[in-house]
């Protein structure tokens, strides 16, 4: 999320809660303990194979740094560092001397310096952090804090072979929080700057970070599911979506604090209200649970890591903040913003409802199923009579023209609305779920009749009459199902792809300099769903492709938001490279171009369909309530595909496999006919380019599809 200023768009000294004053944050202190449980809720570990070198995560807590970005004034055997830590030293020589260390990626947690003998007494040194090589210096940090972003050099005493740990080495500068020495953590940087501060020698004989995020996780390589295909750039990516939520994931005491101090920043905030650990926006910042962002992270997380107890009580913990009227908060604690944005609100339902269709946890759903309709009775009442929501609330992910009855807002009312219908049976109340199906099929019908669709432009209009055609809205309409047939989705696609920058895809209501990795993965599901599987392929490639190998970037992570120029489209230095909300494309391969997808009108079931989109073979495997279900496919060419699929009873309602409209096929499980242009086992049934097969039995399958 954007800092929590903002209303996505005002100063840190601007902003201000809807109802009373952001609490103060809690002493940081050390994560909880790693247990086997934690991370993946007792999942096991995906097998090993080729997609294991793809994996970002660190095999040990403890990491040094990979390389020697830069030096300045008396720097000698700077790369003794990396090449002979603990044997030897980098000594830095005068005041200004420093060495910026590189860790080759998006790394968080505290430092540990030790020092040689050769040091002088009662020296002083300075650290910085950047996440984005852009953002070095000697100076100062890049921007955190959320106010000020006044960040200097946290300075510390430096001793002959003494020992520096930003966990409990009290600072004596740079910070307004040095009562509380483990507050200096720093959750997301990839390069850390060690400056000499005095004019005597300090000898660095090494440098160490133990990294803070994913507490709960013993082995942070160890995930549940896993993503391969033949695509190497497409795999990175799966993985480099899987590592920025894992960043994000942070125990409940290590959260920024709000409001901010006025110099440095202060990680010791109390977060979260339930088990150990939450998912924030941000690795760096802001380090606070923000709806919105769920609306992405949540699916990340769920195809890769599997960590849905730490879903669970992140949404915890913003039901337990909710308003006396059915409010649910903007952002979580420290920040409790509540009230002033309806559509986080409704990211809230929606994410409730996606964490009881990816888990069967019925106990929990019900459980919070009183507060959950709460919820959903405050926004239903903005419904006005033509049977659109009017936005009143208008906060907002950092999107221009906000309120009323926009498009992007109708387009999430109308998946809440589909998705509670679930949620409500689950818990027993029928008439809930059979009054939201009804809603959210007159809202339906109420954005088609209401003008925003705009047959020329092929796009949906912000609002009607309005000359904004935005991505958010129109990839979540497409996305969403809000559009009423095919054609219109493929025409949505079409048009949303004809205004690709060289970097990415444009996010005209932020700006028209702006490319939004998160309305981009709506954007990338949307041409999924619209069935132009090459689009969202080739959007993927450009857009995370370029964040992922821009020299500047982490090479691990994926950015808050850019420009079509690549600069900071946040307030310079203060834009996260490390954001859940940018990962659209790990969840999009997993259920689209592997084709292992949860329903889509959220109920129980999941449906194996393939869209290669180009690409010659892929493998993987997803955690379900049933199960894991294991797939793998190969498209041989001329129309023919071998797929695999591998499940436990029930876990598979459907399996659907590419045809051609045209032409002599046959379809056939483990070698018999089940579809030659007649249905002959399974239900078989030709649609919208698959041959969709039902009743297939558990076990592992082998569908065929070859010329007749």
């Amino acid at each position: 999320m954007v800092a929590a200023a903002a209303m996505r768009g005002v100063t840190a000294e601007a902003a201000a809660p809807a109802a009373g004053s952001a609490p103060a944050g809690a002493r940081g202190v050390a994560p909880a303990a790693a247990s086997s449980a934690g991370g993946t809720s007792g999942a096991h570990a995906a097998p090993s194979g080729r997609w294991d070198a793809f994996k970002l995560s660190p095999a040990s807590r403890t990491v040094a740094p990979v390389a020697v970005h830069a030096t300045t004034g008396g720097v000698g055997a700077a790369g003794d560092l990396v090449r002979k830590p603990g044997t030897a030293a980098t000594r830095l020589s005068g005041e200004g001397a420093s060495v910026t260390l590189d860790f080759g990626k998006e790394v968080g947690g505290h430092v540990t310096l030790t020092l040689g003998a050769g040091t002088d007494a009662d020296q002083l040194l300075g650290l910085t952090y950047s996440e984005l090589s852009t953002y070095v210096s000697t100076t100062s940090s890049d921007g955190s804090n959320g106010g000020s972003n006044d960040e200097p050099p946290v300075c510390y005493t430096a001793q002959p072979a003494g020992r520096i740990s930003t966990r409990t080495s009290v600072p004596v500068s740079g910070t307004d929080a040095a009562d509380d020495p483990a507050s200096q953590l720093r959750g997301g940087f990839r390069y850390l700057t060690v400056v000499n501060q005095g004019a005597g020698a300090v000898e660095l004989a090494g440098v160490t970070v133990e990294i803070a995020f994913a507490p709960n996780t013993a082995d942070l390589r160890a995930y549940p599911n896993y993503f391969s295909c033949d695509d190497d750039l497409l795999t990175r990516i799966w993985y480099a979506g899987a590592y920025t939520v894992q960043t994000n994931i942070v125990a409940n005491n290590q959260g920024r604090v709000w409001g901010p101090p006025a110099v440095g920043w202060n990680n010791g905030a109390r977060i979260g209200e339930a088990g150990d650990t939450v998912l924030v926006d941000g690795a760096k910042r802001d380090r606070t649970v923000w709806p919105g962002d769920l609306g992405i992270s949540v699916l990340t997380d769920y195809v890769s890591l599997g960590d849905m107890r730490t879903v669970r009580d992140s949404l915890q913990t913003l039901y337990n903040h909710q308003a006396g009227n059915g409010a649910l908060p903007y952002a979580g604690p420290a920040v409790d913003f509540i009230g002033n944005s309806d559509t986080y609100h409704l990211w809230t339902l929606i994410g409730t409802a996606s964490y009881l269709q990816f888990t069967g946890d019925t106990a929990w759903a019900t459980g919070i199923y009183p507060r959950y309709k709460a919820a959903l009775d405050y926004v239903t009442a903005k419904i006005d009579g033509d049977g659109l929501l009017d936005v009143t609330a208008s906060a907002d992910w950092a999107r221009t023209d906000s309120d009323g009855k926009n498009i992007e807002a109708n387009a999430i009312m109308y998946r809440a609305l589909v998705t509670a219908g679930p949620l409500a049976r689950a818990a027993g109340d029928t008439a809930t779920a059979s009054d939201s199906t009804a809603r959210a099929a007159a809202l339906k019908s109420a954005v088609e009749a209401a003008g925003y669709w705009d047959g020329g432009a092929g796009l949906y209009r912000d609002k009607p009459g309005s000359t904004l055609y935005p991505q958010d809205g129109n990839a979540l309409a497409v996305w969403f199902g809000l559009v009423p047939d095919a054609d219109r989705a493929a025409a949505v696609s079409k048009a949303l792809g004809a205004r690709w920058t060289p970097v990415g895809a444009l996010t005209p209501e932020k700006s028209a300099q702006s490319v939004h990795p998160f309305p981009g993965g709506m954007e990338v599901h949307a041409h999924f769903a619209a069935g132009r599987d090459s689009t969202a392929l080739d959007l993927v490639r450009r857009e995370w492709g370029y964040m992922l190998d821009a020299p500047q970037g982490t090479a691990s992570t994926f950015w808050e938001g850019y420009r079509t120029d690549g600069s900071s489209d946040y307030t310079g230095s203060y834009m996260s490279a490390a954001h859940g909300w940018s990962t659209g494309p790990t969840s999009a391969l997993t259920f689209r171009l592997l084709g292992i997808a949860p329903a889509d009108d959220g109920t129980a079931g999941y449906r194996v369909a393939p869209h290669p989109g180009g690409v010659g073979r892929a493998e993987g495997q997803l955690t379900t309530p049933a199960g894991v279900i294991a797939v793998s496919w190969r498209d041989r060419g001329r129309g023919e595909f071998d797929l695999t699929v591998t499940a436990a009873s029930g876990a598979v309602g459907e399996i659907a496999v590419p045809v051609a409209a045209t032409g002599s096929f046959v379809v056939k499980v483990d070698g018999k006919t089940a579809w030659d242009r007649t249905a002959r086992a399974y239900s078989a049934r030709a649609q919208a380019g698959y041959v969709v097969l039902t009743g297939v039995p558990a076990g592992t399958r082998t569908v065929t599809v070859r010329r007749g």
